[in-house]
This record gives structure tokens, sequence and C-alpha cells, in this order.
């Protein structure tokens, strides 16, 4: 059975282009650092470090959450389509 989804301006799925590389170009960066920090054995305080890394993912997380909301406004309004 078809289900409904929301029909999205353009606007938004360009923020999820943005959103997808940042999310990309942040997963290369924790690839990075754990493996240069598994192949050294210098001290690390991973409190700052995950702290970090949470700072630096809270802004993707939520830019998806505004999209997910904008969808659920979308979805609410009517703007749907059936596929």
């Amino acid at each position: 059975m078809a289900k409904p989804y929301p029909i999205l301006p353009a606007s938004v799925l360009d923020e999820l282009h943005d959103l997808n590389c940042t999310l990309q170009a942040y997963h290369y960066l924790v690839h990075t650092a754990v493996h240069r920090l598994c192949s050294q054995d210098a001290p690390v305080d991973y409190e700052s470090f995950l702290l970090g890394l949470q700072s630096l993912f809270q802004p993707i997380l939520d830019g998806y959450l505004d999209i997910e909301r904008q969808a659920k406004s979308f979805r609410e309004s009517g703007f749907v389509g059936i596929g």
C-alpha cells in the first residue's frame, strides 16, 4: 500500500545535501583522530576529546532535527504525495 510522504521545497533538500557533506567530513575527522590516538602512545585528555567531538557534531544533529521538524510541518499542513 502506498504511503504518504511530505513534499518538501528545494531549500530543505539543499540543507540536507550540505548536512550530508558535513557529516561525511565529520566521519573522516573522527576516523583519523581515533586512528591516530590508537597508533600513538601520547597521553590524551579523553574527556576534552569527547566534548570536542560533541561540539562538532551537535550542529549537524540540530540541522537534521530541523529538517525533520520541517518535514513534519509540511506533512501536517497537507503537502504530501503518495508513493
